[in-house]
Parts: C-alpha cells; sequence; structure tokens
C-alpha cells in the first residue's frame, strides 16, 4: 500500500505538474512530510499518510481528467457580442456596458480578449469593494503601482498612468460597485482617455433607468457608446458547436437546459455525465444526462 500511494503520488506529481509545496497546501501535509514519504524516510505515521495522499489523488486526478468548465466558444452569438463591446472600447477609448444572465458566458469572454490582447488591465470587484477608492485600488495594484489609501491620490496616479497609454480597463462583477465608484470609473474614462468596459448583471442598468437616484447616472449613462445584453437563449447549431459528436436526443436535452438554467449548468452537467459514462464503458445518452441532474439538481427535464 505504501509503495502503490509513493508511486501513484510520483506519477500525478509528474502528470499535474503541481510542486510538492502546492500539494502540502491542498493535503494539510508539510512539505518535508511528502518529501520525506516519496523518498521512504518518513518516520512517522506512513499509514495515515498514504491515507490522505490516497483520498486527494482520488479527486484531484478527476479535476485532470474533467473537460474545462471555461472552454472559449467563438461561434455563440454572446461571445461574439461580448468581443464587439471589448474590441470597440479598446480601439475608440470609450466606456461600454456588458450585462445579462448568470452563467452566459460573460468572464469567460472577457478573460479571453484579456488573454488575447496587450494592454487589457482586468479586476473583478467584489462584496468587499464596493467603494470608489476599493476599485481605484484594485487598478492600482494590477499596474503595479503603490496603493494608497486616499482616493484621490488613487486617481492621481492612475491617470499619471493610463493617460495618452490606449489601455482597456475591464471591471467583472461591476454590479457590487456603488455609485460613487461607478463615477469614479467614469473619471477615469473622462481624465485618462481610456477604453472601460464595465459587467454585470442587469442590476446596473435598470439603476441608469430607473432607480431612485437614475438622474445621478447621467453622466456615466451618456458616457457609454456601446451596450451588450447576453441571455442564455441558445440554438441547436451553437450547442453542436459546443458539443460535438453527441446525438441529437443529448444535444436537444442539454439544449433544454442552458435555456431553462445556463450555459453553465448544461456544461457542468455534460462534464459529469462524461465521468459517469466513461465509467460505465459507454457512450453518452439523455439517461446519464437525467440521472445526474437528479443527483445534482434534485430535478429533470421533463
Amino acid at each position: 500500500m505504501l509503495a502503490e500511494a509513493r508511486t501513484a503520488l510520483a506519477d500525478f506529481i509528474k502528470q499535474s505538474g503541481k510542486s510538492q509545496r502546492q500539494i502540502s497546501k491542498e493535503t494539510g501535509l508539510s512539505t518535508s512530510v511528502i518529501s520525506q514519504f516519496l523518498n521512504g524516510s518518513y518516520a512517522g505515521d506512513n499509514a495515515e499518510v498514504a491515507r490522505t495522499i490516497s483520498q486527494y489523488l482520488t479527486i484531484s486526478k478527476q479535476r485532470l481528467n474533467t473537460i474545462s468548465a471555461t472552454q472559449f466558444y467563438p461561434e455563440l452569438r454572446n461571445t461574439k457580442d461580448v468581443l464587439f463591446a471589448c474590441l470597440y472600447s479598446h480601439r475608440h477609448n470609450e466606456m461600454a456596458l456588458v450585462t445579462g444572465d448568470a452563467g452566459a458566458g460573460k468572464t469567460t469572454t472577457l478573460h479571453h480578449y484579456a488573454d488575447t490582447n496587450t494592454g487589457v488591465i482586468f479586476v473583478t470587484a467584489n462584496a468587499c469593494t464596493t467603494s470608489a477608492t476599493a476599485v481605484l485600488g484594485l487598478i492600482c495594484k494590477e499596474l503595479g503601482q503603490r496603493v494608497p489609501g486616499r482616493k484621490a491620490m488613487l486617481m492621481n496616479i492612475l491617470v499619471e498612468q493610463l493617460k495618452g497609454s490606449n489601455r482597456l480597463i475591464i471591471i467583472d462583477e461591476a454590479d457590487h460597485l456603488s455609485l460613487d465608484a461607478l463615477q469614479a470609473v467614469r473619471n477615469i474614462n473622462d481624465l485618462a482617455g481610456v477604453g472601460i468596459v464595465l459587467s454585470g448583471n442587469d442590476k446596473i442598468y435598470r439603476q441608469m433607468l430607473a432607480g431612485r437616484r437614475s438622474y445621478e447616472f447621467d453622466q456615466l449613462r451618456t458616457r457609454i457608446v456601446v451596450r451588450k445584453k447576453v441571455v442564455n437563449d441558445y440554438t441547436i447549431e451553437e450547442m453542436t458547436a459546443i458539443f460535438p459528436g453527441l446525438g441529437q436526443d443529448c444535444i436537444g436535452y442539454l439544449l433544454k437546459l442552458a435555456n431553462t438554467e445556463s450555459l453553465r449548468t448544461a456544461k457542468k452537467l455534460y462534464e459529469v455525465s462524461m465521468d459517469f459514462a466513461a465509467a460505465q464503458g459507454t457512450g453518452l445518452t439523455v439517461k446519464h444526462l437525467r440521472s445526474t441532474q437528479r443527483q445534482l439538481l434534485g430535478e429533470v427535464i421533463a
């Protein structure tokens, strides 16, 4: 058992490219324990270490074999809309707004644009970065600049660094931002002349149009040159491109799930169902999809 665990761990390190330090963080075992266990010199409870390693490898190998949930699909209408918003804002130094359904591919496409184009600053807001100071600090950090605690100083640093740079700032989960934070982002566009893409759910745009303080959003709303809304509404052709090689019955099932839940949910269901089918030595069927959905969501598509 000990020899098998050592061999399995050594093979996993080679296959995954993970360091012993990373495995230490994921297992809770110290790097010295892992190193000594691998070379057979550990003086402690080897059986307990082997048990921990075995449990860790069971899940980690499944992760390695799982199809990435963040694959990029250029064929989708949603993808094309988000890319257009990024390209236009980047090229013309304008502001764009991308809103819509969760799980429809906004973040995946934004990351793709940032990864394949130079001069893109990508930050993600959250419930702890709602203020102007916080979001300006995120952008400063991405630029490798010191992050002072005062909003005015942050703005001065950003304008100095960004003016004339023709860079693009993408702020994902921008629906977390307060009005003050959104106005600060608008100020960057005004003062530094760089493109900005705000992405999030429909909350931002609803506030601009009908909120109690909608008039305070006028300056921001009038600067948004491009607005794209992505929705979980897919065609059979799009689903066939995402899931090539599947039968029409499986494609139809996943299409219905993507349109009623989200594309993200459909991809997750597909990945887990493929694992079940592979374990049984069969191709994927609707029966696998139904069984998996019942286990994951507690319900199935009629």
